[in-house]
């Protein structure tokens, strides 16, 4: 029996393995594609293409999932916009919104004229490692698929996204990603691009179909929404409130650093010969927020503080670098005059006793309180109005030279919530 080396052997098994796995794949895409669609947003007027996803059947009397981001425009404004399909063999037809999940970014519609093939719903989670496939129409240039690896849940995050080891691209947003064995595990939704690419769990999908099919009403959308928007609001400030908030340093204060996994915490020095103040930097977020429409977002929680100090620069001119500085803060979340009314700001100056290491319950009233121009502004939603977004902003004066700047900035929170946050906010800040 003739010998090969070893170099040689390990290449036809490595091509031998490939080819396997290449086949593999073809035989995905063509056992599947049947099920695959193209989601259009159609502007009525013009009756052309206004926007692109992608979406699966999940059933056979023609249910479809996508992305709530992919048919947004067309809940928003439905005299404007209307949905329709497109298969892998080129039938068109039209869509019917049935029901949607904001928080999870989920859609489910139903086609005029239900296709043959369908997905099954995953009822088991893969192992982390395990390959699955990502199936979408990545910038409108037909159905593809993307071998990837599932790395489980996501950290850092108030809401369940899987890690994808793979490329979802734009127009492949909500197409569907599946086991080897051809059943959806996930939905694509957003990529952070070098093979990061996040999927909604099948499991929130399941959920959505399970409310569908309970409902015996028509959908009143906005009803559906705003209710999805209070519970998840209840749900991070309840996070947030239970944990336990760690201080950490910054110049001769303590602030608050990342009070849950969900909120990320960054910092920074600036302390250059072009400018005459020191600062030293501290910004917190949570990584995500909710898609509403193209201009308007919510669900998110920012914190930010600021040290500034100067040994050398009078007190007026501290206090005019420190302003101008200080001079452009905004809201973390984007939204229009038709979302939102304007701002109503409360201004003003406060009093906090200056605790140090003691105990806020039992603050040191030797010591002169700190003083800071604060303000604190509120805008209503207007389609939600017991939702709010929140910007507080809050500046000390009573030091010649060393200043503290908190900041705050809550989206889509009650009142009640605003109120409860501002005051457990206020309360753990410390200055010697």
């Amino acid at each position: 029996m003739p010998k090969f080396p070893a170099c040689l052997l390990a290449w036809v098994l490595c091509s031998l393995s490939a080819l396997a796995l290449a086949q593999g794949y073809e035989q995905l895409y063509s056992d599947y594609r049947g099920s695959l669609y193209q989601i259009r947003l159609i502007e009525k007027s013009s009756n052309s293409k206004a926007g692109l996803g992608s979406g699966f059947q999940i059933s056979a009397d023609g249910l479809l999932a996508t992305n709530y981001h992919v048919v947004a425009q067309a809940v928003s404004d439905p005299e404007k916009y209307t949905l329709e399909y497109l298969s892998t063999d080129g039938i068109k037809g039209t869509l019917e919104l049935l029901d949607i999940d904001v928080v999870n970014d989920l859609a489910l519609l139903r086609q005029d004229n239900p296709g043959k093939e369908y997905l099954q719903l995953a009822t088991d989670t893969p192992k982390k490692g395990e390959t699955i496939v990502s199936l979408g129409n990545p910038l409108d240039l037909g159905m593809t698929l993307i071998p990837g690896t599932y790395n489980g849940i996501a950290g850092g995050s108030f809401y369940d996204r899987i890690h994808f080891a793979g490329s979802i691209n734009p127009g492949m947003s909500g197409g569907p990603a599946i086991n080897t064995r051809g059943q959806v595990v996930g939905i694509n939704v957003a990529t952070a691009g070098n093979q990061v690419s996040f999927l909604v769990p099948v499991d929130k999908l399941s959920t959505l179909v399970q409310h569908f099919h309970q409902r015996d009403e028509a959908l009143d959308l906005k009803a559906v929404t705003y209710q999805q928007l209070i519970d998840n609001q209840q749900r991070i400030i309840d996070s947030i409130l239970q944990a336990d908030w760690k201080r950490r340093s910054l110049g001769d204060a303590k602030v608050v650093g990342e009070i849950v996994p969900a909120i990320k915490c960054w910092g920074n020095t600036l302390d250059d010969d072009e400018s005459p103040i020191k600062r030293i930097d501290k910004g917190c977020t949570g990584q995500d927020v909710i898609f509403l429409s193209d201009e308007f977002n919510t669900g998110r929680v920012e914190y930010e503080f600021f040290w500034l100090e100067a040994d050398n620069l009078l007190p007026a001119r501290f206090y005019a670098e420190y302003e101008q500085q200080m001079s452009t803060f905004y809201p973390g979340n984007s939204a229009g005059e038709e979302d939102v009314t304007n701002y109503r700001c409360h201004q003003g100056f406060t009093s906090q006793p200056r605790t140090g290491d003691v105990p806020v319950s039992k603050p040191d009233r030797s010591k002169k309180p700190l003083i800071a121009r604060t303000s604190y502004c509120v805008r209503r939603y207007k389609d939600f109005p017991d939702l709010y977004d929140i910007f507080f902003l809050s500046l000390s004066v009573d030091q010649k030279n060393r200043a503290l700047v908190s900041h705050f900035t809550l989206s889509g929170f009650t009142q009640e919530s605003a109120d409860a946050f501002t005051e457990k906010f206020t309360s753990e800040i410390q200055w010697h």
